[in-house]
């Protein structure tokens, strides 16, 4: 006889499949050696052969006693996955897997009695119902808690919130000690040593607050979130509870949040934070100005895009320069300028100077576009279409002026100019021609449709401005939209 099966109410077939109640309800809570026997048991089950199927093929396998694989699957019995026949040799059948929610497990009246009187005597500030009774016992059967912790742990409850503090307050402690791997007595009493020195510095914040009552646990709970969570030194935590003038705890809560959410870590940082906000609000109320809009309360612009701004290594002036070349784009919300800083940002494009230079540059080459469509006898604007040619032939194929000047001579009075230009570029870039005089040789020496051959045409001197028309935003603007953020 196979030694472990399906019970007649669960016979399957095929792969082996576990319901998620298994990994949710049940494995979390089981020693891992036990994991491992019920899974090789099962897959056994879905091999449906009496092969290696055998309580000596376990232990072999599993490299454990034939007793160890008797208590596991004795555990999995208590936990209502398997049933086993007291047959000679004994024999496994597993149950279908239902989530514990609808068990209805009982509990031996005598398992608990010792228990039920020892938790009465802590919590005598009040009687304990049957239906607590049995909260706490499935708390410590699913969680794998000693009574003797779960004694521990009420009492330790009964000292923070006096003697009639209720169950729900002791199972959440008892819960969260068990995720952290308090399980035991001795698991509980390291824990409540820990907790005597984190009570010793929680002390600490609550002098500086100038409070004098004693930590609680939700004190020691954000203190442990403060240091081991956010990362925060406790000196500073300390430096910022001697600035909190009323609120207690919760207030330096809420501060330590702020700090964090603008990424302000040690005092220094700090410091220079609190003494620069009217500075910050400055720059806000002239940034909004500058756009034409209006914030009744500037603190979030302050925090969400001044702060962050000015920690990217922009000045008052820039952030203002910025400002106005959005308003003449017709940018008018701070959502969509901080979207303009952040592309500047990835140029490397941060003082005054860096930003006037690349702009000087963008319209730069617009002007020398535009001097090609004049030559062309076009009279309209230079579109996103015109500077991708442009950047291929100069940054991507490497033509000088005079090349492209000649291929704009050639290209004058066809139908569409720029394209023929780039026809021709393209046409030499693939024969190898480099400079001017392979070009007019090229041409002359071919029966196609480029024979036309004059001199080229002197090009404008170009100079710079910062007084911006629409054109030339529009240059800039769809030069920027080049650069992709993550």
């Amino acid at each position: 006889m196979a030694f472990c099966k399906f019970s007649t109410e669960n016979r399957k077939s095929g792969d082996v499949v576990i319901s998620s109640a298994f990994f949710v309800d049940y494995m979390p809570y089981a020693p891992e050696s036990l994991t491992k026997v019920y899974l090789y048991g099962l897959n056994k089950c879905y091999e449906n052969t009496d092969v290696d199927n055998t309580l000596q093929n376990f232990a072999t396998e599993l490299n454990m006693t034939e007793e160890d694989i008797k208590s596991a699957f004795y555990y999995w019995q208590e936990e209502g996955l398997v049933t086993i026949l007291n047959l000679q040799p004994i024999e496994v059948r597993y149950l279908p897997i239902r989530p514990k929610k609808y068990q209805a497990k009982m509990f031996k009246e005598d398992r608990y009695s010792s228990f039920n009187k020892s938790i009465q005597e802590i919590l005598d500030g009040r009687m304990i119902t049957p239906f607590e009774y049995r909260e706490y016992y499935l708390t410590m059967e699913s969680l794998h808690i000693e009574a003797d912790a779960m004694l521990m742990i009420a009492k330790f409850c009964v000292n923070q919130k006096g003697n009639n503090v209720g169950y729900n307050y002791i199972l959440t402690i008892a819960k969260n000690w068990a995720y952290d791997g308090v399980h035991t007595a001795g698991d509980v009493e390291k824990k409540l040593c820990d907790i005597e020195t984190l009570t010793s510095k929680v002390k600490d914040i609550l002098v500086a607050l100038k409070s004098k009552k004693m930590p609680s646990y939700e004190d020691r709970e954000l203190y442990s979130k403060w240091t081991n969570v956010y990362g925060y030194d406790p000196l500073v935590l300390i430096a910022v509870a001697k600035k909190i003038k009323r609120g207690g705890i919760l207030s330096l809560s809420n501060k330590i949040d702020e700090y964090r959410s603008l990424k302000l870590f040690s005092i220094e940082e700090i410091e220079e934070f609190e003494n620069s906000k009217d500075e910050l609000l400055d720059m806000a109320k002239i940034t909004c100005q500058s756009l034409g809009v209006f914030y009744e309360n500037l603190d979030p612009v302050v925090n969400t895009y001044i702060l962050k701004w000015k920690q990217m290594g922009y000045s008052k002036e820039a952030i203002k320069l910025i400002a106005n070349i959005c308003f003449k784009k017709y940018i008018r919300n701070i959502e969509q300028m901080d979207e303009i800083v952040s592309k500047y940002y990835s140029k490397g494009l941060v003082s005054i100077d860096a930003i006037n230079e690349y702009i000087s540059g963008t319209l730069s080459v617009d002007k020398k576009i535009k001097s090609i469509l004049e030559a062309l006898s076009l009279s309209r604007q230079v579109t996103s279409w015109d500077r991708d040619f442009y950047h291929t032939w100069t940054y991507s194929w490497h033509f000088n002026k005079d090349i492209i000047d000649y291929a704009v001579y050639l290209a004058n009075g066809k139908s569409q100019p720029m394209a023929y230009i780039n026809k021709i570029l393209a046409n030499w870039k693939e024969n190898d021609i480099s400079n001017l005089e392979d070009a007019k040789k090229y041409v002359a020496n071919t029966n196609s449709k480029f024979q036309k051959t004059a001199d080229v045409s002197e090009s404008k001197k170009e100079f710079i401005t910062h007084s911006f028309s629409s054109e030339e935003l529009n240059a800039l603007f769809d030069n920027l939209d080049e650069v992709k953020l993550i």
